[in-house]
């Protein structure tokens, strides 16, 4: 009988050992802690999940609830909500825009070709992240083909954002606020406001080239000096820059130090935005063989030569803008910059302002998809981008609002009504980074995902205040492998040393083309998180993250042996 029962449990013995090592977890908290003290690394300084998504294997999880600084994986989550609510087809827009008596007096004149606005024409921008100078002249393009040939004035429509320019008056984030990355995005989302700049130079002197070409405007590189430094260790970012009138010529004084024997070239803000936009905008329309009514004036009121003019045997007239139907303000110089064309008065035919409701659009330019754009959010870690996508989640929030409040007015009572007047008027004022967070916490909580460890600043990680947890993002990455847009979204996602921000990573090992993983870097803080396949090509979800002062040497070590060692699990079928 004893025989028998042996013969009976033994085979029960060995179905439990097989299920053991089949639920087994890639990793031990004991051999994870060892781990850490490897690397040198504290154990309050990590956070890590590694969960499968498949039946037979366990998790892994540390501190996975911590409330801990992103950097970029951040981008993750922005992007995730706005496929959600915005819908992979989403574009952004750039929309010219007429009066609608200018509008109809110009149908009645189809056949001619010079048309005079009696109102300004509208410039709205609508996150429109693929607007470049090239496709605003092939705006102002269409209009000028459509018989326009002299504008009153130019309204710019930055409204959907509040505030319009976020970053006037803003703290630098780092020492380098002029660069790419440090981008901050208003609606008109024109070439990323950055300038190329290259400079080369020799013993003796410096040469300049600058793009956009403007040829109303002259360079001066008086101010910029020579010194004896390495060529690689040149910043073209602490160039500065200013717009003055000199002898009636346009001129962009530089001022800065450079290396001699150096030729460096540097995409960056190098002017404001607004000095930028006037001078492309009144460069291209003549161009185009267009005047504008009212253009720079010096102190005196005489037009300046060479800047603002009519054009060849251009007449002068009395007429002035007539009195807009809406409320603008000159474009502000801001405080930190060089202000806006200074040396003279300010212009006044390029105004700040929002669009009548019955303004006749005549030209219009849509970004790609966002389904493609989440691919540079992603996988180059675009920081403006996701910025911009960012405030259109909080434009989109109060937008709903107004649509919804007004589409169910009627059938509620007064009081719910003044109640939903009163919600609707608080998001028309609210800030638009504040609308975004509510709109990304309401998405959380729809999906159920605890985000009471959550700190959102800007979406894009780029930030010293923002905190996600570590289950936060593995539940994230879970619910998208379900989701309708869940192609978009990790086909988004750098491949493990093929692209992205992940091209020069994982080139060997098991994980080479195994993983997709968005990657996170800050002072102090690596991550990295997404997806891995093991050894048996079964998928994962991968979430770590360092906060820690050697981050980016033993943090950024230990979270590649991670995932190598995650590819390389041998599992169970």
């Amino acid at each position: 009988m004893k025989l028998l029962r042996h013969r009976l449990y033994l085979p029960l013995n060995l179905l439990l050992l097989t299920l053991s090592a089949c639920s087994s977890a890639p990793i031990s908290q004991q051999g994870f802690k060892s781990q850490l003290a490897q690397n040198g690394l504290q154990p309050e300084e990590v956070a890590l999940v590694m969960e499968p998504l498949f039946d037979g294997a366990a998790p892994f999880f540390y501190r996975a609830d911590a409330a801990m600084s992103p950097a970029s994986t951040m981008k993750l989550l922005t992007s995730t909500v706005a496929l959600s609510r915005l819908g992979a087809d989403w574009r952004g827009s750039t929309r010219l825009l007429l009066d609608k008596d200018d509008y109809a007096a110009l149908q009645q004149h189809k056949t001619q070709t010079s048309f005079r606005l009696t109102q300004p024409l509208y410039l709205q921008a609508g996150a429109d992240a693929d607007l470049n100078y090239a496709e605003l002249s092939a705006l102002l393009s269409q209009l000028r083909a459509q018989g326009v040939s002299e504008l009153n004035a130019i309204v710019l429509d930055r409204s959907r954002f509040l505030p319009t320019r976020s970053d006037v008056g803003a703290v630098d984030f780092d020492d380098a606020p002029k660069a790419r990355y440090n981008h901050r995005p208003d609606a008109l989302y024109l070439g990323q406001s950055q300038q190329i700049l290259k400079l080369s130079s020799d013993q003796q002197k410096v040469q300049a080239m600058l793009l956009p070409y403007w040829p109303l405007l002259q360079l001066d590189l008086s101010g910029v000096t020579l010194n004896n430094s390495p060529c690689e260790q040149t910043d073209l970012t602490s160039i500065q820059a200013q717009l003055v009138m000199v002898s009636s010529q346009l001129q962009l004084q530089l001022r800065g130090s450079f290396a001699r024997n150096c030729v460096q070239q540097q995409s960056f803000e190098l002017i404001d935005r607004d000095q930028a936009l006037l001078l492309t905008l009144l460069q291209q329309w003549q161009q185009l063989g267009g005047t504008i009514r009212d253009n720079l004036s010096d102190s005196a009121g005489n037009h300046q030569p060479g800047f603002g003019h009519r054009g060849k045997g251009a007449t002068k007239t009395k007429q002035h803008c007539c009195q807009a139907k809406h409320q603008t303000q000159r474009l502000p110089s801001r405080e930190k910059a060089t202000p806006l064309l200074a040396a003279f008065s300010p212009t006044t035919w390029l105004q700040q302002g929002q669009t009548p409701s019955d303004a006749v659009p005549v030209a219009v330019h849509y970004s790609r998809p966002l389904g493609e754009l989440v691919r540079r959010v992603n996988k180059t870690s675009d920081n403006a981008l996701t910025r911009l996508l960012y405030l259109t989640l909080g434009a989109n929030r109060a937008e709903n609002s107004t649509d919804n409040n007004t589409g169910n007015s009627a059938n509620k009572p007064d009081s719910q009504n003044s109640q939903n007047s009163q919600n609707n008027q608080n998001n028309q004022n609210s800030l638009t980074t504040d609308l975004a967070a509510q709109e990304i916490r309401a998405w959380l909580a729809e999906q159920q995902i605890t985000s009471e460890q959550m700190v959102l600043e800007n979406g894009s990680g780029l930030s010293r205040q923002e905190r996600l947890s570590a289950s936060l993002l593995a539940a994230l990455l879970r619910h998208n492998t379900k989701a309708h847009y869940g192609p978009e979204f990790i086909a988004s996602l750098p491949l493990a040393g093929m692209d992205g921000t992940l091209k020069n990573r994982f080139r060997a090992g098991a994980a080479y083309q195994k993983a997709r993983l968005k990657t996170g870097t800050l002072n102090n803080v690596t991550a990295l998180a997404g997806y891995v396949y093991d050894a048996n090509r079964r998928p994962w979800i991968f979430v770590a993250m360092v906060n820690s002062p050697k981050a980016a040497t033993a943090g950024r070590t230990l979270l590649d042996q991670l995932v190598q060692q995650l590819a390389q699990y041998p599992g169970k079928r």
